[in-house]
């Protein structure tokens, strides 16, 4: 019986070696995969950003004198020609000025001719030796005296007048007015700068976007380059427009650096207004019906026995399709126990080299190098194939492991 029981034990020993020695083997069998396909299409490099849409050019229009509005011949989005009346000013006060400023005018002209005809007497006197020098230099002196407040009771009609013709305040610019500021019988004062009446804006079929665009990123703008935006009343819209300039002046905000970028954008339709915030996406590339691949693929990451399975193949296509200059590092990489983890084994590849596990006509594992073009959050453009093989459409690529059931 204690023979039986030995052997029992020995063979359910043997057993469960043979089973651990197995097991890697029959995890292979079980192991399947979820794939995505290459497939052909066009792929945009973007810079995203957001801006505030703004009329090309916008006079503010205010009033150089103060007192009461009489008039207001305009209100919001009325289309506006240049020199056109917008509001007038109440001149009672400034017509009184006036009739003071032409009575002190007569008054200083009465002077004048009065000490005119004096200081020719007297002339006329000093020249026969009837009166002396100094009665003649007093006649002479208030002459000029009174010529003098003549001509300052003229400057003073004449600023009086002046300021009367501000009275009608008129366009600058043929345009709209976006923004009406003052209502009829209000009382303005402009004692120390203009006040804001009216915001002309000169033509609301050509806009542009201002957009801040960070420091990282500025570097991929330039001028001419194609914009594509939407905004929130449309937000299944899009619009376009063009980069016209890109401001030098940095702008901090919240601790980062940005610069604003000037975009054209056509306007014909009027759907866009002024102050609408957009999504702004800058188009810095494009590669049309190129052979695409999502990037799942290069996220995958293998477990331990799809590793020791596919170390020779990486082996041998690094040095056979690798570039020289990052050949060596690869392959170290491979070697180097450490890095040669589910995580960091394609560590020691550039950015714009890259692979894919797949399976080869027989069903073996296999493993494909790349070069890429295009690279977005979603997908990237497959340039060609290290092997040189001819890109092909519908190539499957793994992107999970999936156990079989």
């Amino acid at each position: 019986m204690k023979k039986l029981t030995w052997i029992i034990l020995v063979v359910l020993a043997i057993a469960t070696i043979v089973y651990f020695l197995m097991k890697p083997k029959m995890d292979a069998k079980n192991l399947d995969y979820n794939y995505v396909s290459l497939e052909k299409g066009d792929i945009e490099a973007i810079v995203s950003s957001t801006g505030t849409l703004e009329a090309i050019n916008t006079v503010e229009v205010g009033t150089q004198i103060s007192g009461t509005i009489k008039k207001i011949y305009v209100d919001y989005n009325d289309k506006v020609k240049a020199g056109q009346l917008l509001a007038e000013m109440d001149l009672k006060l400034l017509f009184t000025n006036l009739i003071n400023a032409e009575a002190n005018l007569s008054v200083a002209q009465a002077k004048l001719n009065q000490t005119k005809d004096e200081f020719e007497r007297d002339k006329s006197l000093y020249g026969e030796k009837v009166i002396s020098e100094q009665e003649y230099s007093n006649s002479k002196y208030i002459y000029a005296q009174a010529l003098s407040a003549k001509e300052a009771a003229m400057a003073s009609v004449k600023s009086i007048k002046v300021t009367m013709s501000y009275a009608q305040i008129t366009s600058p610019i043929s345009g709209t007015v976006i923004d009406k500021s003052v209502e009829e019988g209000q009382t303005v004062a402009a004692s120390f700068a203009t006040p804001k009446m009216f915001v002309i804006a000169e033509d609301l079929s050509k806009m542009q976007l201002l957009a801040d665009v960070d420091e990282s990123d500025i570097g991929f703008i330039e001028n001419g380059m194609k914009v594509r935006f939407t905004v929130q009343t449309f937000q299944d819209k899009k619009f376009y427009g063009q980069v016209s300039q890109i401001r030098l002046q940095p702008i901090n905000i919240n601790n980062v650096v940005n610069y604003q970028v000037v975009i054209d954008v056509d306007n014909k339709n009027g759907e866009l207004l002024p102050g609408m915030t957009a999504n702004i996406e800058f188009i810095t590339n494009v590669s049309k019906n190129v052979l695409i691949i999502n990037n799942s693929a290069f996220r995958f990451r293998p477990n331990e026995l799809m590793l020791k399975e596919i170390k020779p193949v990486l082996l041998k296509k690094a040095k056979g399709f690798l570039p020289d200059s990052i050949q060596q590092n690869f392959i170290n990489s491979i070697n180097n126990a450490e890095l040669y983890t589910p995580i960091n084994f394609k560590k020691k590849l550039p950015p714009k080299i890259d692979g894919f596990f797949y399976k080869d006509e027989n069903g073996v594992l296999d493993f494909k190098f790349m070069q890429l073009g295009i690279k977005t959050g979603l997908k990237s453009e497959i340039v060609k194939f290290l092997d040189d093989n001819p890109l092909k459409e519908g190539q499957k690529a793994i992107n999970a492991i999936k156990e079989k059931k």
